[in-house]
């Protein structure tokens, strides 16, 4: 008998899985497809193997799949929001086809 561990990765690429869960019914191979990334590496970005590096590409695919239509919705600990000097968000945003 193979004993699973419930431990989940602690760390920034677990917002990935987090949204995956929240905001879509997909299974990571499902989401993995529809977004143009490879399975093994959406694997290893969120088991934290190895850093998330999106392709823009693949960054609009995920938004559209998470229901995220501005880049302020992204979460802070995903890393792809450049750090901001004052307290206001960032006034970048961007239009995905609907």
């Amino acid at each position: 008998m193979v004993r699973q561990s419930n431990r989940r990765k602690q760390g920034s690429e677990i917002w990935l899985e987090t949204l995956r869960l929240s905001r879509t019914q997909l299974s990571q191979d499902e989401l993995a497809v529809l977004c143009g990334i490879p399975r093994a590496t959406y694997q290893r970005w969120i088991a934290g193997k190895t850093e998330v590096k999106l392709s823009i590409p693949q960054l609009k695919a995920l938004c559209q799949q998470f229901g995220i239509d501005r880049i302020q919705e992204l979460p802070d600990a995903s890393g792809l929001l450049p750090p901001t000097e004052t307290n206001q968000p960032p006034t970048t945003d961007f239009n995905l086809p609907n």
